[in-house]
């Protein structure tokens, strides 16, 4: 028939639409994701430095610790005395006689085993002065001035001595004057051949040569 024409077909369009529109939701989603993963990754980049820092530190200084000697080297002096022995520079003053010549000598001397009680005059044993110590004991003078007896139990004693007048003259350390007597000299090497001590405020002990 004239003048008539077929309407439209509207129902086609609309899974077209449908398609586009789910197309750019996944778009949008797309973007947004990447967004904020890039976010993400930009935030943790501070955190990552320091962290690499603080390795990087650690790890200079495990190796300069590996680089050190196990004993640096000292830098105090070492002391310049080693002596070991009984001090007896102690500069104690013994009084010399005006113009008189002082000598000194070097040798060991141990006692006879001639012991006598100066009160009484009778024999004692050199076990009765000392006591057990007295077996290891000598009397040694030096020719520094020096002396040490080691014949009293109570351990080696040390002092300064002069030779003066064919007189020994000698004090210990703790200001005791030794109470000695020589009765022979060798006048070879002007040392003392014969001599006593009276030991503990009453006890002769006789020393020779040996």
């Amino acid at each position: 028939m004239a003048g008539k024409h077929a309407a439209p077909s509207t129902g086609s369009k609309k899974p077209l639409i449908i398609t586009i529109s789910v197309v750019a939701a996944i778009a949008v989603i797309a973007a947004v994701t990447v967004i904020i993963i890039m976010m993400n990754n930009k935030s943790s980049e501070p955190d990552k430095k320091p962290t690499q820092a603080t390795t990087a530190a650690l790890s200079t200084a495990a190796e300069t610790t590996r680089s050190l000697p196990d004993n640096p080297p000292s830098t105090e002096k070492p002391a310049e005395n080693h002596s070991t022995e009984p001090a007896t520079t102690l500069n104690i003053n013994i009084p010399t006689e005006a113009g008189s010549v002082i000598t000194h000598f070097n040798a060991t001397y141990i006692p006879n085993g001639e012991v006598l009680d100066a009160t009484t005059g009778a024999s004692m044993t050199l076990r009765d002065v000392f006591g057990s110590g007295y077996a290891n004991g000598v009397l040694t003078f030096n020719e520094d001035g020096t002396f040490t007896d080691s014949l009293s139990s109570s351990g080696t004693e040390s002092g300064q001595y002069n030779v003066e007048n064919g007189e020994i003259k000698a004090t210990y350390a703790t200001d005791r004057n030794m109470d000695i007597t020589v009765t022979e000299w060798n006048e070879a090497d002007k040392t003392p051949a014969a001599f006593y001590i009276i030991y503990n405020g009453g006890f002769i002990v006789y020393f020779s040569e040996n």
